[in-house]
């Protein structure tokens, strides 16, 4: 049973108000299962909202498992921010005449470079680069993508 006061309530409603629907998909997404961390800056402020729930929540519950949970995966998100950039590789695009660079991560994984600049993202750091899918393999690109 959950002894809050009404405003602190509210406080509470308001702050998982303003996460908006993405941060609350999130949540859901979490409580499923496996889940790949894509967005560290919704996955923080799911991260404070769940904090500040367990802390009005006095008995352990879900609540503490999701916010075990959510502090794992963001250990795990910054673990992979940190990773430097190792390689680079040009992989030819199908049906069309050039080729996509791709860099590569400390742990093999592979990006699509923000610019195709040659050795211009070696060594740096992947928070640097801004957000980015990452494969497991660099992937052929096709060009024409809805066929």
């Amino acid at each position: 049973m959950m002894n809050i006061t009404f405003d602190e309530f509210l406080a509470l409603a308001k702050k998982y108000q303003a996460m908006g629907g993405s941060a609350q998909n999130l949540l859901e997404d979490i409580r499923r299962g496996p889940y790949r961390v894509q967005d560290g800056v919704r996955l923080r402020q799911l991260y404070e909202f769940l904090l500040d729930l367990q802390y009005v929540q006095n008995e352990a519950s879900e609540v503490h498992e999701v916010v075990n949970a959510v502090a794992n995966l963001l250990a795990q998100y910054q673990d992979e921010e940190e990773e430097r950039i190792v390689a680079e590789r040009w992989v030819p695009e199908k049906g069309f005449p050039g080729a996509t660079l791709w860099l590569q991560r400390e742990d093999a994984k592979w990006a699509i470079a923000p610019s195709p600049k040659e050795g211009a993202c070696l060594g740096k750091c992947v928070k640097d680069l801004g957000s980015h899918k990452w494969f497991e393999k660099p992937l052929p690109l096709l060009v024409d993508a809805s066929r």
